[in-house]
């Protein structure tokens, strides 16, 4: 019977798939060791150092001369305005600068084909906001200074590593605790660490994403909130009577 729940306990094992962190030091299984298998989850929640953003500036002109200047003039202009209000020079970058044409299209009934009637031209800068409390205010602002299109909010921590370093040992002691459930109820202990294995990470989520167009009334609200930083391991761990 102990060696059937043995077996049992191995197949319910989480698949493993991540780079080992520590490797057997003894007897495989195929020698008789037995052991369990599980899964381990550890979590902190922080609260984030930084927003960043993607303002943009989207200008048309006749020709695409007239439209790449009109747009330069704006997105100086915007970027002066980012400037002023504290964002540094190395939390603003230039994320994507395009121009296009606009076609005129046939009045109904007509078969010719369309016509290019102008040009658009788009500029937009990803901005990292360090005083998270302010964007709200600078992203007002920056719709008054020419920005008809703000997109891509999100929230990042300074040092990310350190925050799932905390996680990291909570992960171990959950799957311990599990692997002392499957245990017990075998009627075994728990013996030594055999292997471990942390799951590969997944970037944080982007907090949310929304697009503004023209002027706002009052500064939109922004609510950065808490992040929940998670470490994932798969353990091993030798049953001993």
């Amino acid at each position: 019977m102990r060696f059937c729940l043995s077996l049992v306990l191995f197949v319910a094992a989480l698949a493993v798939g991540s780079p080992v962190l520590a490797s057997e030091d003894g007897p495989t299984d195929a020698a008789g060791d037995r052991w369990v298998e599980v899964s381990g989850e550890g979590v902190v929640m922080a609260a984030p150092d930084f927003a960043r953003v993607t303002v943009g500036v989207t200008s048309a002109g006749r020709s695409a001369g007239e439209a790449m200047a009109a747009n330069a003039k704006a997105a100086n202009a915007l970027v002066s305005l980012i400037k002023a209000e504290g964002v540094a020079p190395a939390d603003i970058q230039t994320s994507d600068l395009s121009i296009s044409p606009t076609f005129s299209q046939p009045s109904p009934g007509q078969t010719s084909s369309p016509t290019i009637a102008g040009y658009s031209v788009s500029n937009n800068v990803a901005v990292i906001v360090r005083d998270i409390p302010r964007l709200g205010a600078l992203l007002d602002k920056a719709l008054g200074a020419g920005a008809n299109s703000v997109y891509g909010i999100g929230f990042g921590h300074n040092d990310p590593s350190a925050l799932l370093d905390k996680a990291r040992p909570l992960a171990v002691a959950d799957a311990r605790r599990k692997a002392e459930i499957y245990a017990e109820a075998e009627g075994a202990k728990i013996g030594r660490l055999m292997r471990l294995t942390e799951e590969a990470g997944r970037e944080a989520p982007v907090a949310f994403s929304r697009a503004y167009v023209g002027a706002t009334p009052a500064p939109p609200p922004i609510e950065a909130g808490e992040d929940r930083l998670t470490v994932t391991v798969n353990a091993r761990f030798e049953l001993a009577h």
